[in-house]
């Protein structure tokens, strides 16, 4: 579904290994955010190919936090 959008935080994961990731993806939903969204490149490499080793275990724990109300999308384009 698509709709309006608007953008209520831009948060890097804070560095290997990730350790901020669900922190500040909790401080996002406490403001607000109805969706997390990690960028592509974390799942999917960036343009050379390097994809984020911990991705799957930053998602795993983000979801854990947030539970089934919060939406996470793994991929941004």
């Amino acid at each position: 579904e698509t709709g309006p959008v608007e953008i209520i935080g831009f948060l890097s994961c804070g560095g290997c290994s990730g350790k901020k990731a669900v922190t500040r993806a909790r401080m996002m939903v406490d403001r607000g955010a109805e969706a997390i969204v990690f960028a592509s490149c974390m799942k999917n490499g960036n343009p050379i190919g390097y994809p984020c080793p911990h991705f799957a275990a930053i998602k795993g724990a983000v979801e854990k936090k947030l539970g089934a109300d919060t939406k996470i999308i793994d991929w941004t384009h």
